[in-house]
Order: C-alpha cells, then sequence, then structure tokens
C-alpha cells in the first residue's frame, strides 16, 4: 500500500518547530535576573534611648476645694455668684436674711444702756456710803452690799457686751464671702432657700492648683516612685499635655481588688477642671541604647518571634527575643546587635536564605 507523499514534509515541520522552541533565548535580550525575588522594604536598625511608661486614665482633683458653708440660719436673699463663675478672695457671694438679727441688736444696745445707768447708780450709792461709814453714819455691812450690787451690775454689763458681739459677729456672717480665690465648682443654694449652720452652700476649686489621680494596679504599681515624671492628657485638650511628677502614693482597696492611686500635682493646667476624666503616664525606667525595629518586621515562626536581616539580596532568618513595645517600634533584647538591616513590608513573606528585592514605598526599585 503507498503512503500519501504529503504526510513527510508536515512531520518534518512539526521537528524544526519543537527544535526552534527549545533553542529559544530569555525574554528581555539575555536578562538573566530571578523572578522568584521577594519584594521588601528595609530599615535601619535603631540603637535609642527607651522611656518606659505606665499608663492608666483618672481624674482631675484640686489640691484646695474647701466647701463654703451657712454659719448662721436664715432664709437666702441674694445668690451673686454661679456654677462656672471666676472668684476673687472676699467677693459677695450670697447674703441672708438679717431682720431678726437687727432686732435682737436693738434689744442687745438697749440692754446695755439701761446697765449702764444702774452701774452710774451704784457708783454713787457705794461712794455715799463710803463717806457715811467713815463718820459710822452707815453700817459696814450696807457698804459691802452697795459694793457688790455695782459688781453685779458690772458683770451683767460684760455680758450683754458679749452677747451683742455675737450679734454683730451674725450680721457680719449674713453676708457670705468667698475664703479663698477660685472657680465655684457647684452652686448649692438658690435665692429663698432656708439654710441651717452647716449646710453647704458653695463648692470652690483652685484651677491653678489641681492633680492628676492615676489608679495603678498593685503589682506594678511597685515600679512608681516619688518624684517620677508624668505626663497628662485630656478629652479637652487633645493637642496639649500637661507635665507634672509623682508627688504622693495612695493605697486604695476596691471591692475584689487592690491599687495604688498615683497623685501627680499638675503645672499650667489651662482649661483643666476637677472630676474631668484624662489619661496619663508615669516615667518609671529609661533604657538606655535599646535596640529598636519596627512592629512589623517582627514575623512569628514555628521557632519563635524572627527577624529578617538582609544581607545584599538574601534574608538571613534570626530568632529574638522582644521586650517594650513603644510608638509602633519594639525593643530587641536578644537577637540583634544594633547595625544590620531588616526587612519592613514583605517580611512575613520571607524564609531563610530567601532572594530578595528592595523597593520603595511605591513599590519601585530602591536607589542606590
Amino acid at each position: 500500500m503507498r503512503r500519501s507523499p504529503i504526510i513527510i514534509p508536515v512531520m518534518l515541520l512539526l521537528t524544526l518547530m519543537l527544535s526552534a522552541c527549545g533553542k529559544q533565548e530569555p525574554a528581555g535580550g539575555g536578562d538573566t535576573t530571578r523572578t522568584d525575588a521577594v519584594l521588601i522594604s528595609t530599615q535601619t536598625v535603631e540603637i535609642t534611648d527607651l522611656p518606659i511608661w505606665l499608663e492608666s486614665v483618672g481624674q482631675v482633683h484640686s489640691l484646695s476645694a474647701p466647701t463654703l458653708a451657712a454659719e448662721i440660719e436664715g432664709r437666702i436673699t441674694m445668690v451673686a455668684a454661679d456654677t462656672g463663675d471666676t472668684i476673687k478672695e472676699g467677693q459677695l457671694l450670697a447674703t441672708t436674711d438679717t431682720t431678726g438679727l437687727l432686732l435682737q441688736q436693738k434689744a442687745a444696745q438697749a440692754g446695755l444702756e439701761r446697765l449702764e445707768v444702774h452701774i452710774a447708780n451704784g457708783k454713787r450709792r457705794v461712794d455715799r456710803f463710803e463717806k457715811l461709814s467713815s463718820n459710822k453714819l452707815a453700817s459696814q455691812a450696807q457698804l459691802d452690799d452697795a459694793r457688790e450690787q455695782l459688781e453685779a451690775y458690772s458683770a451683767d454689763y460684760k455680758a450683754a457686751e458679749a452677747q451683742l458681739a455675737i450679734i454683730k459677729d451674725s450680721l457680719a456672717k449674713s453676708r457670705i464671702n468667698a475664703p479663698v480665690s477660685g472657680l465655684i465648682q457647684r452652686r448649692l443654694i438658690t435665692t429663698g432657700d432656708f439654710v441651717t449652720r452647716g449646710q453647704a452652700l458653695f463648692e470652690i476649686t483652685r484651677p491653678e492648683q489641681l492633680q492628676a489621680w492615676l489608679p495603678f494596679p498593685e503589682a506594678i504599681a511597685l515600679q512608681i516612685r516619688l518624684g517620677q515624671a508624668a505626663i497628662i492628657k485630656s478629652p479637652l485638650t487633645p493637642d496639649a499635655f500637661f507635665e507634672g511628677e509623682v508627688t504622693r502614693l495612695q493605697p486604695t482597696v476596691g471591692d475584689g481588688s487592690r491599687a495604688v492611686m498615683t497623685i501627680v500635682d499638675l503645672q499650667d493646667t489651662g482649661p483643666l477642671r476637677p472630676g474631668a476624666t484624662l489619661s496619663g503616664r508615669v516615667l518609671v525606667e529609661t533604657r538606655k541604647n535599646a535596640v529598636m525595629v519596627p512592629n512589623i518586621s517582627i514575623v512569628r515562626r514555628p521557632a519563635g518571634e524572627t527577624v529578617y536581616v538582609i544581607n545584599g539580596d538574601k534574608a538571613e532568618a534570626r530568632n529574638v527575643t522582644t521586650g517594650h513595645h513603644e510608638g509602633g517600634l519594639v525593643q530587641i533584647l536578644a537577637g540583634l546587635d544594633g547595625e544590620e538591616t531588616v526587612a519592613t513590608d514583605g517580611a512575613a513573606f520571607l524564609t531563610d536564605g530567601a532572594m530578595v528585592k528592595i523597593v520603595d514605598s511605591v513599590g519601585m526599585p530602591a536607589k542606590d
């Protein structure tokens, strides 16, 4: 049986095409760059002094916050200050009704005048009996009675003077004045209220003498010492902070917990007011020459936490021991000496000995 003459040329053509494919040059005119390199960015290990802060959320308290109370009872006739007002020492804040006191003052004054008359008559009576007694015209008993009566009137006069002084003092206290300069934190009365002796009228704070009260768990509070620096921030001033130092440590016991209240005296408190919520940090330690790398450089592997050190175009896996985290950086306690360059972006895709290609933040090859 004869074969078709067309079959042989077709088979020959297929053989030539396969041979040509096997000898094809790499694309790009012979560029032999590896296409399996991992794209990464890098950063040099940073050696710096590392501040260690303890953080807490607390409240603003006033160093001096007197509660102004009524010293006499009576009806409030006028209130001249309200919550939030800034006041000066001696400023009139309120008054109470003085009608009854004024009547008592008149009665006491009349009593004094009556006693003055009795005392004047008593003195003349004593003088007369002294003359009569010297001439044997009056007995010694009559003279003694006259003297005793005069002394009684004198004692009554002193008591009446004291009573009048008390009434005048009450009249003065009917005008309720600010004992210190400061800020009215709370007004507790209104016109028409009847107040009794000792009843709270105003709460006054002194904004220039404020404290931050920060609670810390007992276990970590052992690191806090008097005199340590502190930084305070408040939602009232999101773009500002206040500086101070620890001035007192006060143990507190709550329901099933123990804490230490750290009290920080504040300076230049601006708009802060007692009762405001704040966040605070206390500087408990500064670690010198700490080795720091970005958080993104730390990769968790079965062998533990790993950092990839870049040597040329290769990555070397280093097991590390991490410490304190601060501002996007983490301290390396062991595994690095501080002179390395480590992978940042892309580190999670690396293995030990992997080929790398360094790029900048927009994905372009890094410039030499």
